[in-house]
């Protein structure tokens, strides 16, 4: 990984939005860079102000959608780069997509197999002239607004979400089913078509973003996969290799990952 200048902002959603967005981040990088984009539980998208960028070799267009993933993505930017990122709730991204979540899995779209080209060139133009990274939130705000499909939230799977976050990860499917009341397959199809992912894979990503979480507090790698509910440490490694695309011991020696 090569050392690089970037400057990140995080700004919070609008109360209309806040049901949806987790928050925004302005990543704007003053060098070239190749960095490492950990999988996170919750679909995002990218709305590029400035520069170029390559995900895993492959141009990345101005503003695209990236699906849930169970694992990391090489990232490649030019010297000057800026994006607003949008971090949407896990169930926040159906209220403003038409195609459906699940079939993003481990993708990414342009955002024109969402939105008239005219308007797309249009939301580009204005990000690119924006005074400052206020504007810029702005902009994306009123573009996701106009998007918006006004659709109600599965509340069987937002208490399943809630449930594999409060377990941190670690929890049995099965048990999760017979808490909700439902059998395993049906959970896992309604979770599937309502968060974009199953839920073994959604507890795995929860999961693995929590180790990375007891890393940054000072945890070793044995206490980590143990806090972590890890009965050994081969499967810890399996599990965080397939996440971060390397082992955990030379993962945190990396200090420009982005996480």
């Amino acid at each position: 990984m090569s050392h690089f200048q970037m400057e990140k902002v995080a700004v919070a959603p609008s109360a209309a939005l806040r049901p949806y967005v987790q928050r925004y981040l302005i990543i704007e990088y003053f060098s070239g860079a190749m960095n490492t984009l950990l999988p996170d539980a919750g679909i995002v998208a990218a709305f590029r102000f400035k520069g170029t960028c390559l995900v895993n070799g492959s141009s990345a267009p101005n503003l695209l959608v990236t699906g849930l993933r169970d694992s990391a993505r090489k990232l490649i930017l030019s010297g000057r780069c800026g994006n607003v990122v949008v971090l949407f709730t896990p169930l926040g991204a159906a209220e403003f997509l038409r195609e459906p979540v699940e079939e993003l899995f481990n993708g990414t779209l342009p955002f024109e197999h969402q939105v008239r080209r005219s308007h797309l060139d249009l939301v580009e133009e204005q990000l690119a002239e924006a005074p400052d990274h206020g504007r810029r939130v702005a902009l994306v705000e009123r573009f996701l607004l106009e998007q918006q499909r006004s659709r109600q939230p599965d509340p069987l799977v937002a208490a399943a979400i809630a449930h594999i976050h409060g377990a941190r990860g670690s929890l049995r499917i099965d048990g999760l089913a017979r808490l909700a009341g439902v059998s395993q397959s049906a959970l896992e199809r309604r979770f599937r078509r309502a968060v974009g992912a199953t839920p073994k894979k959604f507890a795995t990503i929860v999961r693995l973003r929590h180790v990375v979480q007891l890393r940054e507090s000072g945890a070793s790698l044995t206490e980590i996969a143990h806090a972590a509910g890890y009965a050994d440490q081969p499967h810890f490694i399996k599990d965080f290799k397939r996440f971060a695309g390397e082992a955990p011991e030379s993962f945190f020696q990396t200090a420009t990952t982005f996480c």
